[in-house]
């Protein structure tokens, strides 16, 4: 039983049929940069955090522990849609993070960016709180409940990473929904 344990610890990740531009969204603590750090370091894919280029606007109403608006919102995905494509011009492979609550945001996305993905990573509620509580300087547990409310779930196609587990559980999520065929020969 050791030998399958140990196995399973050290399987490679394997993203050859993925798109080359995944977008990790959902909610606040679910451990998208987490997932999006990950896969830079396993497979050499560049990452966009696309919380660095907040507006001042939601920054202030992150500060201020407020949700964002609508308008707050249709002004900053322009901003991102915009970032991704600069950056696919630079590198190969593309992962990015953003919590993209709105369902036509995510559609804004996927219909301006070619050879993109969503891709939704989720977690248990108490594993959130668990996460935004160990954070210092980030969002708040009080900003992400406001957040949480204006979420959207996404639809029934969209790919989810359970984040729960640790590396290597993310990894066999990915590589079940990227990895190449194996080369089966009777």
């Amino acid at each position: 039983m050791n030998d399958a344990r140990n196995s399973a610890e050290n399987i490679p990740l394997d993203l050859a049929n993925a798109p080359v531009t995944l977008f990790l969204f959902g909610l606040s603590g679910s451990g998208k940069s987490y997932v999006g750090n990950l896969i830079a370091e396993l497979d050499s894919w560049h990452v966009y955090h696309a919380d660095d280029d907040l507006t001042d606007e939601m920054k202030l109403a992150l500060k201020e522990k407020r949700p964002f608006t609508e308008t707050m919102r249709d002004n900053y995905f322009p901003v991102v849609v915009e970032r991704i494509l600069e950056l696919k011009n630079k590198h190969q492979r593309l992962v990015v993070t953003q919590g993209v609550y709105k369902q036509r945001h995510r559609d804004i996305l996927v219909s301006s960016i070619p050879m993109l993905e969503m891709l939704c990573v989720d977690a248990s509620n108490q594993c959130i709180g668990e996460r935004l509580g160990d954070r210092e300087g980030g969002i708040t547990a009080q900003s992400a409940a406001a957040l949480r409310k204006d979420f959207e779930l996404p639809d029934s196609n969209t790919k989810i990473i359970v984040n729960q587990g640790g590396r290597q559980e993310i990894i066999q999520q990915l590589n079940r929904f990227y990895s190449k065929p194996l080369d089966v020969r009777g």
